[in-house]
C-alpha cells in the first residue's frame, strides 16, 4: 500500500514539473539587457519593456524554484533583478508606476508594495542588510502616504478611493514592519485592513476590489484582496481577517467545479459574469489561495479543487513553440483574444503559475 502510494504521488509531482519548468524558463527568458523583467510578450512586438512591480514579486518565485527544482540560475536571476531594482529604488524610497523608463515618472503605491516583497526574500535569503534598508526606505515612503484611516486617497489608478486589492500592499509593509519591529506601521495596516473589512458583503463580494469602481472585477484582482487578507491574517495571528475570505473562495470553488476548473474571468457584486473567457492569471491565484486555505483546515475537496484549477493553466500553457516568447509562457486570457491582457503573455501570468504550482506540490508532498 506504501509503494502504491508513493507511486502515486510520483506521477503527480512528474505531471506537473514539466510545466513548473517551462514556465520558470519562460521568467528567465524575460529578463531585459537593459534589466528587469519584461511585462509581457506580445507576439506581434515581441517582448516589452521592463515592468519593476511584477520583478519585484517574481523574486521570491524565482528563489522557491530553485528550492524545489535545485538550479542555482534562479537564485542568480533573483539576486540579478533585485540589485535592478534597487537601481532605479527613487531617493524618497519609492518606485514609480508602469514600465520602466517611463516617459513621467510618479512612485506608485501599489508597485512599490510589490516590490518589497522582492526585496524582503531577498533580505531572509541572503541576510544581507542592502535588501532590508531598501525595504525600510520603501515601506517608510508607503506608510508616509497613510490617510489615518490606513488607505490612500487620491495618488495611483483611482482619485476617489483605495481599490480593496490593495490588502496586497499591506501584506508586504506588514512582513517588513514586523521583519523591523515597526509597531507604528504595524498599527497603520491594521486599521487599513478594518477599513476594508467594512466593504465585505454578506455573499463574500468586497466592494472596490476590481479595477474600475463599477464593481466588477477580474479573478485578478479578487484574487490580489484575497490573497493580501489571507497574508495579513497570518502575520498578525488573526483568524478572524483569514475567516473573513471563506465565503468568497466557497463560490469560487463551487463556480470551478461546475466548469471543471475553468473560472470566469470577472464577477460583479452579484457573482454574476457575462464574459466567456479564462483569467488564467486568476486562474492560477484563487488555486494558491484555495491551497492556503486548505492548510488551515485540510480538505481534499480544496486540494482537488485547486488542482482542477491549475490544470486549466496547464492544458493552455505551449511547451513546443520555437518561438520562446510563447514557449511556456502563459497567456493573460483564454482564448487568447479574451479581454484580460488580450494576446499578450505577461509575466505575471507565469509568475503566479509557478506559485500555484509550488504550492499543490507542496501539499503532494505531504501525502509521501
Amino acid at each position: 500500500m506504501d509503494n502504491l502510494k508513493n507511486k502515486n504521488h510520483n506521477n503527480h509531482t512528474s505531471r506537473y514539473e514539466p510545466n513548473l519548468r517551462a514556465a520558470a524558463d519562460w521568467l528567465t527568458r524575460s529578463e531585459l539587457r537593459s534589466g528587469g523583467s519584461s511585462a509581457h510578450y506580445f507576439p506581434l512586438f515581441g517582448w516589452s519593456r521592463a515592468y519593476p512591480e511584477t520583478t519585484g514579486y517574481i523574486i521570491p518565485t524565482l528563489l522557491a524554484i530553485c528550492n524545489r527544482l535545485k538550479d542555482p540560475k534562479y537564485n542568480s536571476l533573483a539576486i540579478k533583478l533585485g540589485y535592478w531594482l534597487l537601481s532605479i529604488q527613487n531617493a524618497d524610497g519609492s518606485w514609480n508606476g508602469g514600465l520602466h523608463p517611463t516617459k513621467i515618472p510618479r512612485p506608485s503605491v501599489f508597485n512599490t508594495g510589490q516590490i518589497l516583497k522582492g526585496l524582503i526574500a531577498l533580505w531572509r535569503h541572503t541576510l544581507d542588510p542592502l535588501w532590508i534598508e531598501a525595504a525600510r526606505r520603501g515601506n517608510n515612503w508607503l506608510s508616509q502616504g497613510m490617510a489615518p484611516d490606513g488607505l490612500w486617497l487620491g495618488i495611483d489608478y483611482r482619485a476617489t478611493s483605495t481599490p480593496s486589492y490593495y490588502t496586497h500592499v499591506l501584506w508586504p509593509m506588514l512582513e517588513v514592519a514586523q521583519e523591523e519591529g515597526n509597531v507604528k506601521i504595524k498599527t497603520a495596516v491594521e486599521r487599513g485592513l478594518s477599513r476594508v473589512l467594512e466593504r465585505l458583503q454578506p455573499n463574500g463580494i468586497i466592494y472596490g476590489w476590481g479595477f474600475t469602481e463599477d464593481n466588477s472585477a477580474f479573478t485578478h484582482t479578487i484574487a490580489y484582496t484575497i490573497r493580501g487578507l489571507q497574508e495579513c491574517g497570518r502575520l498578525l495571528g488573526r483568524s478572524d481577517i483569514q475567516d473573513a475570505v471563506i465565503p468568497a473562495l466557497n463560490t469560487l470553488v463551487r463556480r470551478s467545479e461546475l466548469k471543471c476548473g475553468q473560472l470566469p474571468g470577472t464577477f460583479n457584486s452579484d457573482w454574476k459574469s457575462t464574459k466567456n473567457y479564462v483569467c488564467l492569471t486568476g486562474n492560477a491565484q484563487i488555486a494558491k489561495c484555495i491551497l492556503i486555505q486548505e492548510a488551515r483546515v485540510s480538505d481534499l475537496r480544496l486540494v482537488s479543487a485547486a488542482a482542477r484549477m491549475i490544470d486549466v493553466v496547464c492544458s493552455k500553457q505551449n511547451l513546443v513553440s520555437l518561438n520562446g516568447g510563447i514557449r511556456g509562457g502563459v497567456a493573460g486570457s483564454s482564448p487568447l483574444w479574451g479581454p484580460y491582457m488580450r494576446f499578450r503573455y505577461p509575466n505575471w501570468a507565469a509568475k503566479y503559475f509557478c506559485d500555484a504550482i509550488l504550492a499543490l506540490l507542496d501539499r503532494l508532498d505531504l501525502e509521501k
